[in-house]
């Protein structure tokens, strides 16, 4: 047992000096040799080809029966009427659903201890909208159905991903070709990578979250997705070789 004991301590030890060996030789080279470190940026725009929207149904009552019947037909008619604009369910989420009991305060602002004056239920959902141009029609039906909460509007890129692993490319290609032009220029060699570190951004266009209380509108309203930008910043650090003869 005792062996074992030392065998393992002997292993970790032995690890340990392993790893530290290695950031020590890095850190030894990049201390004793020149580096060059370079900072490389692609950016990409794209148009949005869908859109989130969130929103619900808050319903108050003095009955909970009464609120939980309320929210529950508006929130049906709201479904039924995005469904028929051409979402599909599967594209419809309920995002959340709270029952609140609301109790009577008094002149300080506190709550009175006792039964609730009244229930508040409400519903949100979580609609993506694949024809952002659909986006405008599905909030005024939306409204003149009942909806009294709006959370936002985000617009985004269903090919996202693709456009992410684009913008690093750039990134790091634009990085490399800096590197060898600063090498060029200062006529010395590029040796070894040293260290590679990203950043990335990606901003989506997103609407403000807005309060409608029981507004029909007579227009659908014009909803513009705009575009959005994928920013990536790529950090390079190479060890400089002798100088060029």
């Amino acid at each position: 047992m005792k062996k074992s004991s030392i065998l393992a301590l002997s292993i970790v030890i032995t690890l340990f000096c392993v790893s530290y060996g290695d950031a020590q030789e890095y850190n030894t080279i990049e201390n004793s040799h020149p580096t060059i470190h370079v900072k490389g940026e692609g950016v990409i725009k794209t148009i949005p080809d869908e859109a989130v929207i969130n929103f619900g149904v808050s319903s108050e009552a003095r009955a909970l029966a009464v609120a939980y019947k309320d929210n529950t037909s508006k929130m049906n008619s709201i479904i039924s009427a995005i469904k028929s604009v051409g979402i599909d369910k599967k594209d419809i989420k309920t995002s959340s659903y709270n029952v609140v009991p609301v109790y009577p305060i008094n002149e300080k602002g506190h709550q009175i201890p006792g039964s609730p004056v009244s229930f508040k239920v409400s519903q949100q959902l979580m609609v993506k909208v694949r024809d952002t141009s659909k986006t405008g029609d599905i909030i005024d039906r939306a409204i003149k159905d009942g909806t009294n909460i709006f959370q936002s509007i985000q617009f985004r890129s269903s090919k996202i991903d693709e456009l992410r692993k684009e913008v690093k490319i750039q990134a790091a290609k634009n990085a490399k070709a800096k590197a060898g032009l600063y090498a060029e220029v200062l006529g010395v060699s590029l040796g070894r990578l040293l260290k590679v570190n990203e950043s990335e951004s990606l901003p989506a266009p997103t609407m403000q979250a807005r309060m409608y209380s029981n507004m029909a509108m007579e227009v659908s309203p014009q909803i513009e997705a705009g575009s959005m930008e994928i920013r990536e910043t790529c950090n390079l650090i190479y060890e400089i070789c002798e100088e060029k003869n």
